[in-house]
């Protein structure tokens, strides 16, 4: 509810943020039980990060380099290499539970992440390279 017709647009906006982030979560299946209903407190941060993706969107599809390189032949691949990227993400880098998210062996993990960082040049250690590697991989969906 806004006090003024004005402000309609905003809430209208903001509500669709809402949705957005309750179906996102639920998707990343880091809810067991999905809520249904909620405002823009129990969206939380995730509120302010789509804001923030969506600003960033036109930068990103108009940038190039060894992370788009990656994220351009993968998609075109099936995304094997943005969903164990994302998985490492999710998982502070701990391999093991990301293999168990992605239902994997941790080598086979291993493997993929080698794979990304000698074809691509694309290595989680540096700082800037994961900053960009996490939007890329929520920029995409996560596939």
């Amino acid at each position: 509810v806004v006090p003024s017709a004005l402000l309609a647009a905003a809430s209208c906006e903001e509500a669709g943020l809402v949705v957005r982030v309750l179906a996102e979560r639920e998707r990343r299946g880091g809810v067991r039980n999905p809520v249904r209903y909620a405002g823009p407190a129990e969206a939380g941060p995730a509120l302010d990060v789509l804001r923030m993706l969506d600003a960033v969107r036109p930068l990103w599809e108009a940038g190039s380099g060894p992370v788009h390189d990656l994220v351009r032949a993968d998609l075109a691949a099936g995304g094997e290499l943005i969903r164990t990227l994302g998985a490492c993400l999710d998982a502070s880098g701990d391999v093991r539970r990301a293999a168990e998210r992605l239902v994997l062996h941790p080598n086979t993990l291993r493997y993929r992440l080698r794979r990304a960082r000698e074809r691509y040049g694309v290595d989680l250690d540096d700082p800037d390279t994961r900053l960009l590697v996490t939007l890329a991989v929520r920029l995409t969906g996560d596939v």
